[in-house]
């Protein structure tokens, strides 16, 4: 697809074989690092629906996660060392921190944000359960930016071809999508209505990279 304006984000649907992503998944389910972190929302604290485990090779590196300090760990287990080791060998980057995200079943989601744009390139993995991808072009973004525009593009490629820019790459994210119902709410607000879409689904093993303007122009989600 070549057709998003200002957007430069490339989707690997095999990174990995089927067989490697229900290791990888089984491995990071098991980790005791899962945790639902409290949120303000409109005064009043909320716990998350979905879990996080945050991992960081700089032991100076805090993040904040909707105002509040995440859980930071500084000790890799084995299997998500393994994981960005990949990672970072495909594309040829470094990055200083991981964030684990567990969608628990399909009543779980994140809805439609934005990442830091310092983070020049993030890199997703997808295990588990195929979940549904949304891009939602930011109309304010797109305004701000007036008449000036890039060339931008959504691509499906093989996994010699991701070309990353230069920059402090600094995320690499693993989505794990379980299997079997909960019962969750969430307090993401949806995207809004009237704005260029693009969706597709994140099948177990595959990457996603967004990097360039993206996180500027555009935003992301895992949708009910």
């Amino acid at each position: 697809m070549n057709d998003m304006s200002d957007c430069e984000v490339y989707y690997v649907p095999s990174f990995i074989s089927e067989e490697k992503a229900e290791d990888w998944y089984e491995e990071l389910l098991a980790l005791e690092t899962w945790y639902q972190p409290k949120l303000k929302v409109y005064g009043r604290e909320v716990v998350q629906s979905r879990k996080i485990a945050a991992y960081a090779s700089d032991p100076n590196l805090t993040l904040k996660y909707s105002g509040q300090v995440v859980d930071m760990n500084y000790e890799y287990p084995p299997v998500l060392r393994e994981i960005q080791d990949q990672v970072e060998d495909k594309l040829g980057v470094k990055f200083n921190h991981v964030m684990l995200n567990l969608y628990e079943d399909g009543t779980v989601y994140i809805g439609n944000h934005r990442d830091s744009p310092e983070n020049k390139v993030i890199a997703s993995v997808s295990l588990g359960a195929p979940r549904t991808f949304i891009m939602t072009q930011d109309p304010k973004a797109q305004k701000r930016k007036a008449n000036h525009a890039n060339p931008s593009s959504v691509e499906n490629v093989e996994r010699s071809d991701i070309t990353p820019k230069s920059g402090t790459p600094t995320r690499f994210e693993s989505s794990s999508s379980r299997k079997r119902p909960a019962d969750h709410q969430s307090i993401e607000e949806p995207a809004p209505r009237f704005v260029i879409r693009k969706s597709w689904i994140l099948a177990p093993g595959s990457l996603v990279v967004m990097q360039g303007d993206t996180q500027k122009y555009w935003k992301h989600e895992i949708p009910k």
